[in-house]
């Protein structure tokens, strides 16, 4: 690549970085509003944690979260007892 095609892509890389959009008016975009909306829900001292902040959805995934921990934990007891008491073969 020459020195003149750096230039050039550096110049123009200039003049898209300069153009940035102006706030003509005080109306913030709806994208925003709903971000900001969420916000709130999340941020909202009810004393629930955070994770469970979403919905009955967030309620559901927890539920299932413990029942899957304590089965796995239930099972890890099984092959530690099984491990430490073999069975005799007579």
């Amino acid at each position: 690549m020459s020195y003149k095609n750096i230039a050039r892509l550096v110049l123009q890389n200039n003049r898209q970085f300069s153009r940035t959009a102006t706030a003509s008016s005080g109306e913030v975009a709806e994208g925003y509003k709903q971000l900001k909306h969420i916000q709130e829900k999340f941020q909202k001292p009810d004393g629930k944690p955070v994770f469970l902040k979403g919905g009955p959805m967030d309620n559901v995934l927890f539920g299932v979260t413990v029942a899957l921990s304590l089965v796995g934990l239930a099972g890890i007891g099984k092959l530690f007892y099984e491990l430490s008491y073999p069975k005799k073969d007579e």
